[in-house]
């Protein structure tokens, strides 16, 4: 699940620091290796590549870019935790949850 919302996305193909860690080239070999490494507590994830963005007063905005290994390893995590917690979260807690931002709670408080 965790490689093909990743693969969809357009920065799966940017590389991180490790310049051949991208969704091309990626398989079941590797996948194995990483869950082997995660299971025996050997996995570290890599630094992340800086990158300055222009923005348009001039400036510059850094923007890290990870391995694609270590995004996959977040999202899997992430789907992971969100089947775990989602489920007992109150209905009223919207900070960083899918589908709820500061905007939806803003339109629930409306409703009260």
């Amino acid at each position: 699940m965790a490689y093909q919302k990743l693969y969809a996305n357009k920065g799966a193909s940017t590389p991180g620091v490790d310049k051949s860690d991208t969704a091309d080239g990626f398989s079941e070999t590797k996948i194995h290796n990483i869950i082997e490494a995660l299971k025996s507590g050997t996995y570290y994830p890599k630094p992340t590549r800086r990158v300055y963005i222009d923005k348009r007063n001039g400036k510059k905005r850094p923007l890290g870019l990870p391995t694609f290994t270590d995004k996959l390893v977040q999202e899997a995590l992430k789907i992971i935790l969100q089947a775990v917690y989602e489920p007992i979260f109150l209905e009223q807690s919207h900070g960083f949850r899918p589908n709820r931002s500061c905007h939806t709670v803003l339109k629930q408080s409306a409703k009260n």
